[in-house]
């Protein structure tokens, strides 16, 4: 006669049609989450009925000095972007009792994988707030069945935990659409690295093409530029986006251009003084229509580019 198979989360998660990790969360009874009365009722009587039993710790902590800290994955503390994400996510945990730790990583895989090694050898930690996209996402999916972990950004259906979807497509089809509205018909895109891990980057581009195919123009309307990750990495990893931003667009006006707009997220651009005098400097016999908007940061309202630059987040 076979070993009775043992009773898993998932088996509960099945069962009473909820995710691993909310079922994961109520059996290990998490003060920071909420679920109704019905729900967490749901969970144990399934839990009771299917047999299951809680995994027992060796050693009985007798302190938790983790228990009240939200870890905040964060690539840098350069970006006004992320630092007002921050700055409102310790505000917010402040009101409930809870301390945050920001974790810059850089955007480097290893210093990410660090912190997740500290996060698995004390798993009594609060939780985890994600700003960018992990690297190491199935590790990350199977430790939201400890631990609640949150990601913030664009739509991931490997995701296996909660997200606060951030779309990178809509603002860019607004853009487009207003480009479009002003008689721009040739654009440039320019941005960070493609890559499959920063599918905002991708999803920003392909909303643009979109848009302008949508109106009856070619794919020839928008063009990309970036740098390659080697020479991104070559970059201070301190100003990164912005030297990328920067440069990239020094060079195209060096080289001359036919587009009449450039789109470039904004954080990688406006970070000092410098971008507005290399637009004036370099820009000022180009007569394009003036424009500079889309962005929720007061560094984007210089009205003196004479080119159309529509920033966004």
């Amino acid at each position: 006669m076979g070993l009775k198979k043992k009773v898993t989360t998932k088996d509960i998660a099945d069962h009473v049609g909820l995710s691993q990790s909310a079922v994961s969360m109520i059996l290990n009874n998490k003060t920071n989450v909420s679920f109704s009365d019905s729900t967490r009722q749901k969970v144990l009587d399934a839990a009771k009925e299917l047999g299951y039993q809680k995994k027992k710790k060796s050693i009985e902590q007798t302190s938790k000095p983790l228990s009240k800290v939200i870890l905040i994955m964060c690539p840098f503390l350069s970006n006004h972007y992320y630092t007002t994400l921050v700055h409102s996510i310790t505000e917010r945990a402040h009101d409930y009792g809870y301390l945050t730790f920001v974790a810059p990583t850089l955007r480097n895989p290893s210093t990410e994988q660090y912190y997740l090694d500290l996060m698995k050898n004390n798993l009594d930690t609060a939780g985890i707030v994600y700003l960018y996209p992990t690297s190491f996402l199935p590790e990350v999916n199977d430790m939201s069945k400890q631990i609640p972990i949150v990601n913030i950004g664009d739509k991931n259906d490997e995701i296996t935990f909660d997200s606060i979807h951030v779309s990178s497509s809509k603002p860019a089809r607004l853009v487009a659409e207003h480009l479009i509205s002003l008689g721009h018909r040739k654009i440039t895109y320019i941005s960070t690295p493609i890559s499959d891990i920063e599918r905002s980057r991708s999803k920003r581009y392909d909303a643009l093409v979109a848009t302008f195919k949508e109106h009856g123009f070619g794919d020839d309307c928008v063009s990309i530029r970036s740098l390659s990750p080697g020479e991104y990495n070559l970059l201070s990893p301190n100003m990164l986006e912005y030297s990328s931003g920067y440069n990239l667009t020094k060079q195209i006006l060096e080289e001359g251009t036919d587009s009449t707009a450039f789109v470039i997220p904004l954080t990688d651009f406006l970070q000092n003084a410098d971008p507005p005098t290399l637009l004036h400097n370099s820009l000022r016999s180009n007569s394009a229509r003036v424009g500079c908007d889309f962005a929720k940061n007061p560094m984007a309202f210089y009205h003196f580019v004479p080119l159309s630059f529509f920033m966004f987040l």
